[in-house]
């Protein structure tokens, strides 16, 4: 089997075509023709991923953010880009197209939270109306800390950041990431919650003085999920092959809590 033949399922699950027109998805490292010897997936591609495929002799790393997203001016000894290229790895990342695919990092948070599934939109990008982050009704309105602990045991977070509100909920937004801008959007769309991560201090008045809810459980919990899901669906359908989920794809910062 080579890389190509799993670039192509991606695509299918996926389509590279449909990412965001800032972003970087797709093949970016390595050689299409290569056999695989091994599947590695993780958040990030950093230097003790690419150390964990090595020792485990996986060849191709999959990752949700892009190993190259920015113009690379230089790939020197230490760079992530030059440690896959001097140990002959390859990389395919699956970024905003998985964050707006069906069955997507946001359908994933959905299910883990356990909500019904939604088709409708928070932030429509593409001319097919498909873009970020859904909106749901819950069956039975909550309040924010209880909402706030829903998200904590979902994702499994060390911290989750809340503001606090008297104002019984029923309409979520949710979305994966750094999606603290679409708070407005949120708003306007009849929301009493906002779940996502990565928020800045500006919007956290914002949504203070609006008394919503909103609820950041951090970038790295609300997309890392995406790592075991698929592991799970490339397992199902390439079982002859070793695939799993780096171990070192974990959250970059320490908490004093």
């Amino acid at each position: 089997m080579k890389v190509s033949t799993i670039y192509d399922f991606l695509n299918e699950y996926a389509p590279f075509a449909v990412q965001d027109k800032f972003d970087n998805s797709g093949f970016l490292v390595g050689d299409m023709n290569a056999a695989v010897k091994g599947i590695c997936l993780c958040l990030d591609i950093t230097n003790d991923v690419i150390k964990e495929a090595v020792a485990n002799k996986a060849n191709l790393i999959i990752s949700h953010h892009p190993v190259i997203f920015d113009p690379l001016k230089s790939v020197t000894e230490g760079m992530p880009v030059y440690e896959l290229i001097k140990n002959k790895l390859n990389a395919v990342c699956v970024h905003t197209n998985a964050d707006m695919t069906k069955n997507g990092v946001t359908d994933i948070m959905l299910d883990l939270l356990e909500f019904e599934r939604s088709d409708k939109i928070l932030e429509p990008v593409m001319p097919d109306g498909t873009g970020y982050g859904k909106i749901c009704e819950l069956p039975i309105a909550t309040h924010a800390k209880a909402l706030a602990e829903c998200c904590k045991k979902a994702f499994d977070c060390t911290v989750v950041r809340y503001t606090e509100t008297d104002r019984p909920i029923k309409r979520v937004a949710v979305c994966s990431g750094a999606g603290g801008s679409t708070l407005p959007l949120a708003v306007l769309a009849g929301c009493d919650a906002l779940i996502t991560g990565d928020i800045k201090h500006d919007v956290w008045i914002d949504a203070l003085n609006r008394d919503f809810c909103l609820i950041d459980a951090g970038h790295f919990y609300t997309e890392n999920i995406l790592c075991n899901y698929l592991c799970g669906v490339l397992s199902r359908k390439f079982h002859n092959t070793q695939i799993f989920v780096a171990q070192s794809s974990k959250d970059p910062c320490s908490y004093i809590i």
